[in-house]
């Protein structure tokens, strides 16, 4: 299962580098369209929030709680006794976990509502936006399955987790 996770990891990872080099050719394309020839590319900005913005926020999630490298605030954590910090740790994989799994729940919801209606954007071309709504409950179930793993490895002493990144997992303090 450990496996499996962190190539799911590593998979969306690579899906949502791919989404950002797509948005960057395509917004490119839209503005050099729109000043070179003055015809830009329809429909570029609900292409670029309905597909490729959603794709890079939601689809690394995975990758970042397996890292550890989710964005924290360490104004007492630091200074606490090593004793305390894993346990304050293991509450926060725990909340965090609770929180995407919520949001997992709601997105699945909120995707099959818009499959149900084929929701779509009207501009100068309708754009179909309902397999995008997927994209959250993807990302996010996906770093709920992660941050279960990162639990279960908490609970084990001296384990940790290198999942997407070549560098050392946790959290990082200024030197």
């Amino acid at each position: 299962m450990n496996k499996l996770i962190h190539c799911l990891a590593r998979l969306l990872m690579a899906l949502a580098g791919l989404a950002l080099m797509l948005m960057m050719l395509h917004v490119t394309l839209d503005v050099a369209g729109k000043y070179l020839y003055k015809r830009p590319v329809p429909g570029t900005a609900e292409v670029v929030a309905a597909y490729y913005m959603i794709s890079v926020v939601f689809l690394p999630l995975a990758c970042i709680e397996l890292d550890g490298r989710s964005i924290v605030v360490e104004m007492l954590y630091d200074r606490l006794p090593g004793q305390w910090q894993k346990p304050l740790d293991f509450i926060a994989s725990v909340i965090s976990l609770a929180f995407f799994a919520f949001l997992t729940w709601l997105g699945i919801g909120l995707a099959q509502e818009a499959w149900q209606v084929q929701e779509y954007v009207d501009g100068l071309w309708r754009i179909v936006v309902w397999p995008s709504r997927f994209l959250i409950p993807i990302g996010m179930g996906a770093a709920t399955l992660a941050l279960l793993l990162r639990l279960v490895q908490q609970l084990r002493p001296g384990h940790g987790s290198q999942a997407c990144a070549s560098q050392p997992s946790g959290r990082k303090t200024a030197q």
